[in-house]
């Protein structure tokens, strides 16, 4: 028989894949005495596996046996648990509708009554006011001005890196 339609099957056999001739074929190729020396090991290993499933003898019965046994498990799980289920599920549905009922009351209540603010001019006076407003202004402007100054340092910082790095690029070119 051809090596590669061994290989073939051999696939096919362990991908659960092949007829019951198929095997048949298989079984008589590694049965024989001389095989390839690259089938050796497949042959080996073909033969227990063959040899470990001829060894189990199932008993007369056993099928009806066990679904007769998991027919009555599962009858007893049906009766048993259904209604223990069914009344933990409503009990869980009345509970989860009372929580999400009280949380929504008590959001809105929450909505309406929170107090307004209560605002207090600092200022008796307008014109005191304005000197406050011109005060703020003025230590606003000079915070800004502080942070121009330093945007303008970093930025003839960085100009200078870039002639350098220009530079250096330059000189490796040439």
């Amino acid at each position: 028989m051809n090596i590669d339609k061994i290989n073939e099957l051999l696939d096919r056999y362990y991908d659960a894949r092949t007829t019951e001739t198929e095997e048949e074929e298989l079984k008589q190729f590694f049965q024989k005495d001389e095989v390839s020396p690259q089938l050796a090991t497949e042959k080996e290993m073909f033969l227990q596996l063959l040899s470990a499933a001829g060894d189990t003898n199932v008993p007369e019965g056993l099928e009806e046996r066990l679904s007769s046994v998991i027919d009555r498990w599962e009858s007893r799980e049906s009766i048993t648990i259904q209604p223990r289920q069914t009344t933990r599920i409503r009990h869980l549905q009345w509970i989860g509708s009372i929580a999400a009922s009280l949380l929504i009351a008590l959001s809105f209540s929450w909505y309406l009554y929170e107090p307004a603010p209560t605002r207090t001019d600092t200022c008796a006076t307008p014109e005191e006011a304005y000197m406050e407003a011109q005060r703020a202004f003025t230590h606003f402007s000079a915070a800004l001005n502080k942070g121009m100054t330093q945007m303008e340092t970093a930025q003839n910082t960085t100009a200078r890196i870039e002639k350098k790095i220009l530079k250096q690029l330059n000189k490796i070119n040439e």
